[in-house]
């Protein structure tokens, strides 16, 4: 969603909560100390609106709770950047992968051959993408996109990241020594983070649930969990209720398979040591 949808779904929902209390824009204007000309444009999306001018209007309107919270969370996000809206020529498919980072606000990665792209390096993507034979004079910028997607982790309201991380990838020497064991260094220090959990599925267990490829699961407030299924040269949303409910019975089953956190962050502090031994 670019940031002028943001913000005329952001005065809809403003205008119809003033209705739903039966409020005039006059009144509302006046306990606000602005013009009734002013409240028109904010609810019409004619003129920008802060997160702190939200929080007022919902004052008057009161509006409490988990609808308050839901919009003070858009009028924060209408200043978060919409990075394919930048002259950045992107695949309709990332535009839709972005977004969904962006409004989630849980989301559960279980990855088979490499680290999450929300938790890599620049030094691991950039292998992951030049092996993976991305364009030279399209390889910065890309590599530049993945690491701002990852301040969805770090933001004011942060979204929830479970990651499981199978074995394999730890083993799989993307670049050398020194690459890897500045991966494992940074997966390790945000899995300190209190909405971040790292579970790694060791291979002594063998065979788990999570086998069958590579996903990802993104919560919403309001909206209906999606799972992202990755390929190759292209990937798919699933959002039916009945295929959802198939991979998150597989997260339930990988959550009692894989290592609890503790044990996670010393797996990859061996590898991170291992690695170091090599650099």
């Amino acid at each position: 969603m670019s940031n002028s949808s943001r913000a005329r779904a952001l005065a809809k929902e403003l205008r119809a909560a003033r209705n739903e209390v039966g409020l005039s824009m006059r009144l509302v204007g006046n306990q606000l100390g602005w013009s009734e000309a002013k409240v028109s444009r904010v609810e019409n999306a004619k003129q920008g609106i802060t997160e702190s001018d939200v929080s007022a209007i919902l004052a008057v309107l009161r509006v409490t709770g988990s609808d308050r919270d839901r919009l003070l969370k858009m009028a924060r996000e209408i200043g978060q950047p919409a990075w394919w809206e930048l002259g950045r020529d992107l695949p309709e498919q990332l535009t839709a992968l972005i977004d969904a980072e962006q409004r989630a606000v849980r989301i559960t990665n279980v990855a088979l051959n490499m680290i999450p792209g929300l938790l890599q390096t620049r030094a691991y993507t950039r292998e992951v993408m030049e092996r993976g034979g991305m364009p030279a004079d399209e390889l910065d910028d890309h590599i530049s996109i993945r690491q701002v997607r990852q301040g969805v982790l770090t933001r004011k309201d942060p979204a929830s990241l479970t990651a499981f991380i199978d074995e394999t990838a730890l083993l799989r020497p993307v670049g050398n020594g020194r690459v890897m064991a500045e991966q494992l260094r940074h997966v390790v220090s945000v899995s300190a983070a209190d909405n971040v959990e790292i579970r790694v599925l060791p291979l002594k267990h063998g065979a788990h649930a999570g086998l069958s490829g590579t996903f990802v699961v993104y919560e919403f407030v309001r909206s209906r969990p999606i799972v992202y299924m990755e390929g190759r040269s292209s990937g798919a949303f699933i959002d039916d209720h009945d295929d959802v409910a198939l991979f998150s019975d597989a997260l339930e089953r990988l959550r009692a398979q894989a290592s609890g956190q503790a044990a996670s962050r010393e797996i990859l502090s061996e590898y991170q040591e291992r690695y170091e031994s090599e650099a």
